[in-house]
């Protein structure tokens, strides 16, 4: 086992990025949420507090711990006491409900839970199923009966945890589960070092500076959460976190000078139609940083018009490589945007990033040719070791230290690449694979189409059938023939759709991305096979 401070200079661990914030950044401002205020030295100092309580609890190397709640500045300080006290952070969504809270615990074997007072009914339940875990801490809970985190942090002892022995390369620091839309969520594993490269990689891709004032709306047991907030710890800019909503989103850009923040397609779609969207002053905004998916080419030219001084930047990656991956430089959009030739690299997700490896891999193992639809495959430190108690799950996404994400894409002569969609997503209709990106790529380009999700429905004659699931304009109206027939000349017969349903609104997950199985399973429920 290689020494985290051998690799890193002196760090040790992921908590000692809070402590060197504190030591050479004392009195900048480090954390904002909702009315308060912290300095890096103050939330380093709290984080040690309630990192030494713990310790008093029994808590200490390789415990796994729970956080279940929404964000908050109490998240944050507590992630890092962890990771000074050498225990595991496990990241509960704060959505989910009390049997998938159980499991996670359980999976985990996590010894004590987290938990914020809206969270805490939810929590309660699911440790009746989890004996093992038999410490509950409260935030802002204002419940006897939980012990309160604001007392432990009061009381607590504020030095720096010491260990026995240095953080090594490859303990574990951070158990990110995911987001579970398919069977039971997998812990993916984060260690100190994998952290460390990760956030070294994604700092250099994202442009992350000290100087910046980021917003941090992303739910913080996200991949895309952790990213940020450890990035601007990382660098020790000052982090606004906030639990998304478009107006306090807008609010909080222009009364807190935000310079950088990270959003979705969708949440940029949500500000932009906002009708009080011009009130607000968004000066300040240099960079919005998105991922997820392409971003309509519309959107965007909507966002740059609105804000002709923003620069955009793309990044793809996934919880598995430790948000390590590709990115879609702010020049490449520049050039997109203004010369005809480039707008297609508007659909890729760029290239891969400084020091990581990303390829496209066929069925059999091997590379394909440029053009070639094939599965992306990632090969950096920052991926994950594995998913925790889990062998299956490991042996089949990480194989010969390549994480295969799932996602099908291909690569152009320049190196760009373009995601086609998700592996799991694809629709085979009369033996032709379709790739639901395909068709919503060019639905999404009636100008009556707000939202759209393209989904494999049973067919007698086909096997599948192309059904599109439609969000309209508000005002705009339009009927499945219209839209049929918009696909004419736009994409191939056999990709059309044969069918469209007009809905509200589309689901989705806490990080925006659309939940494709969840638009399938009624059409699939009395089905033997769901292909």
């Amino acid at each position: 086992m290689s020494n985290v401070a051998g690799v890193f200079g002196g760090l040790a661990g992921v908590g000692d990025l809070l402590s060197r914030n504190a030591r050479v950044s004392g009195n900048k401002l480090g954390l904002v949420f909702e009315d308060t205020r912290l300095t890096w030295r103050q939330v380093n100092e709290r984080s040690c507090r309630f990192a030494n309580e713990l310790r008093k609890l029994g808590v200490g190397r390789g415990d796994r711990v729970g956080i279940f709640a929404r964000n908050s500045h109490q998240w944050v300080e507590a992630s890092f006491a962890l990771a000074k006290l050498g225990a595991v952070t496990v990241t509960v969504n704060n959505r989910l409900s009390p049997p998938e809270v159980a499991f996670i615990l359980e999976n985990s074997g996590s010894r004590a839970l987290i938990v914020a007072k809206p969270e805490l009914p939810a929590a309660r339940l699911a440790l009746a199923q989890v004996p093992a875990c038999k410490l509950l801490i409260g935030i802002d809970t204002a419940d006897d009966s939980v012990m309160d985190y604001e007392a432990m942090v009061a009381r607590g002892d504020p030095g720096e945890p010491v260990l026995d022995t240095p953080l090594a390369y490859d303990e574990p620091s951070m158990l990110l589960y995911t987001s579970g839309t398919t069977g039971f969520p997998k812990g993916a594993t984060y260690t100190h070092g994998s952290t460390l490269v990760g956030m070294f990689v994604h700092v250099h891709a994202i442009g992350s500076r000290g100087t910046h004032r980021v917003m941090l709306p992303s739910p913080l047991y996200s991949a895309a959460g952790t990213a940020g907030i450890y990035c601007a710890v990382y660098v020790g800019s000052t982090s606004v976190i906030v639990n998304f909503d478009a107006e306090r989103a807008l609010e909080t850009l222009s009364s807190e000078r935000i310079t950088f923040t990270n959003l979705v397609p969708t949440t940029i779609q949500r500000l932009l139609a906002r009708d009080d969207f011009e009130q607000y002053d968004l000066s300040a905004l240099d960079t919005v940083l998105y991922g997820g998916s392409p971003i309509p080419v519309p959107v965007l030219r909507e966002a740059k018009r609105k804000l002709p001084h923003c620069r955009f930047r793309q990044t793809f990656a996934s919880t598995e490589t430790g948000t390590a991956g590709t990115v879609l430089e702010p020049a490449d959009h520049e050039l997109a945007l203004n010369d005809p030739a480039f707008e297609h690299r508007l659909l890729s997700c760029g290239k891969p990033q400084v020091n990581v490896d990303v390829c496209i891999f066929g069925d059999d193992g091997q590379l394909v040719a440029a053009g070639t639809v094939g599965e992306i495959g990632v090969r950096t430190e920052a991926n994950i070791t594995g998913f925790w108690g889990n062998p299956e799950a490991t042996a089949e996404s990480i194989r010969d230290g390549w994480v295969f994400t799932g996602d099908m894409a291909r690569m152009d002569e320049d190196g760009y690449i373009y995601l086609v969609d998700r592996k799991k997503d694809l629709i085979v209709t009369g033996a032709f694979n379709v790739y639901p990106s395909e068709v919503e790529r060019v639905l999404q380009a009636h100008p009556a189409v707000y939202e759209i999700a393209v989904i494999g429905v049973p067919s007698v004659e086909w096997g599948e059938a192309i059904k599109a699931v439609v969000v309209l304009r508000p005002g705009c109206e339009a009927t499945s023939a219209e839209l049929i027939a918009w696909c004419d000349g736009r994409i191939a017969g056999y990709k059309k759709p044969k069918s469209i349903d007009f809905v509200q609104a589309l689901p989705r997950n806490a990080t925006g991305k659309i939940l494709h199985r969840q638009l399938r399973e009624p059409f699939w429920k009395e089905q033997a096979r769901k292909i």
